[in-house]
């Protein structure tokens, strides 16, 4: 019983696969609908899934970063010279061969850039300009120049991130770009693995403390320790000690904490949009099925009639509908692939204002959960269909009724 009911389903869903053509035309909306929702889809994931590997390869959990007290970013912080040393006195520290702590003392501001363009044109945006001290490139182990030289202390000079470059290919080595209300010398461009930092400007720590005239006050330190570093007394130590007012955890922690901000958006406004469409396309699918149905009345009382299983018709139907769906995924999922694949897109980072570059990588993972989310939909518009496939009497259906 149960292999003639195999050979009848294998026998109809192979006539449904040739009759399917004739029927595509007929089924445009709900191919459309399936494409669209798959494409949006795609589009939040892709996005989600970019901007998360970006923040992950931006830290280092030997790095410590320490910023004033109930800061949630870079932007809110502020210290001063007197309590970084205090917290470079820590045994843990790492130190050089001259017994210097290994540290980088950084500003971060978010800077209205204007930025040359290939066409002449130069465009207004918002970046993340970082002040860096002498051992900023050492607490980045990823950190290389890959066109240019390093920008020199005390003049207007900066390294610019390939992310920027890759987003706004008129910034070369050699040109100006400005920043605040001042002229910049594009001194060199640097890679860091395709991190956050790709998308921020460097600059002399000095310089931009005197540009935007901040004093000798710095934002965040980042602090190499030794690998066997217990982090949680570190921040019971310097909680405990009343010179000091900050707050310390690991690079990798920070970062993935400006992850968690920058996506939830993306996923309170691409996931309802998505859901909704999604029941819309289901709807489609379901308006296509029970028109089929309706058009094959008679095909389908002639397989009753001949013998072939009820529940066998029906998952010819279920089969048909995850065709279609299927077809509106790849039609969905194609164009974003051949058009937007390793694209460096830019978004805004919401914990400090300025605009994060990530490429556009729709990986074969991502794009087999749009299309399993298609077939999806293709099986929910299919499955009501097919019951009422398996109600109609034989001799209502061959009279037409």
């Amino acid at each position: 019983m149960k292999n003639t009911f195999i050979r009848q389903a294998v026998k109809l869903c192979g006539i449904t696969l040739l009759g399917l053509p004739q029927r595509i035309p007929g089924s445009f909306v709900a191919i459309f609908s399936i494409a669209c929702v798959t494409a949006v889809l795609l589009t939040v994931l892709t996005l989600i899934h970019g901007m998360n590997k970006t923040m992950e390869k931006s830290g280092w959990d030997s790095t410590l970063i320490a910023m004033r007290a109930g800061s949630s970013s870079e932007l809110q912080s502020v210290l001063f010279p007197i309590e970084v040393n205090n917290m470079l006195n820590h045994p843990k520290v790492i130190r050089d061969e001259n017994d210097r702590p290994l540290f980088s003392s950084e500003m971060f501001v978010n800077a209205e850039a204007i930025l040359p363009e290939k066409t002449g044109d130069r465009s207004s945006l918002s970046l993340a300009l970082r002040g860096v001290s002498g051992d900023a490139r050492q607490m980045r182990p990823h950190f290389k120049l890959v066109a240019g030289r390093h920008f020199e202390s005390g003049l207007r000079e900066v390294v610019v991130g390939q992310g920027i470059v890759r987003k706004h290919p008129g910034v070369e080595v050699g040109r100006t770009i400005k920043l605040g209300g001042s002229e910049w010398l594009v001194a060199g461009i640097f890679a860091d693995n395709f991190s956050v930092f790709e998308s921020e400007v460097w600059a002399d720590l000095n310089t931009v403390q005197n540009d935007y005239q901040r004093g000798n006050s710095i934002q965040s330190v980042r602090i190499a320790f030794a690998a066997d570093v217990d982090i949680e007394q570190v921040r019971q130590q310097w909680k405990d000690d009343p010179r000091l007012n900050v707050q310390v955890l690991s690079e990798n922690a920070y970062f993935s904490k400006q992850s968690e901000s920058v996506t939830r958006l993306m996923r309170w406004l691409g996931i309802p949009l998505a859901l909704i469409m999604a029941m819309g396309a289901v709807v489609a699918a379901l308006n296509t099925m029970y028109s089929a149905i309706a058009g094959r009345k008679k095909e389908i009382a002639v397989h009753k009639a001949i013998g072939f299983n009820p529940a066998s018709i029906a998952l010819s139907i279920v089969f048909e509908s995850i065709l279609l769906a299927m077809i509106g995924g790849v039609i969905g999922i194609l164009p974003l692939y051949l058009g937007l694949n390793e694209v460096t897109a830019a978004t805004n980072n919401a914990a400090n204002l300025s605009q994060i570059m990530f490429n556009f990588s729709i990986s074969p993972l991502l794009m087999v959960q749009a299309l399993l989310i298609a077939v999806s939909i293709g099986l929910l518009g299919g499955i009501l269909p097919a019951i009422h496939t398996i109600r109609i009497p034989v001799s209502l259906a061959i009279r037409g009724d």
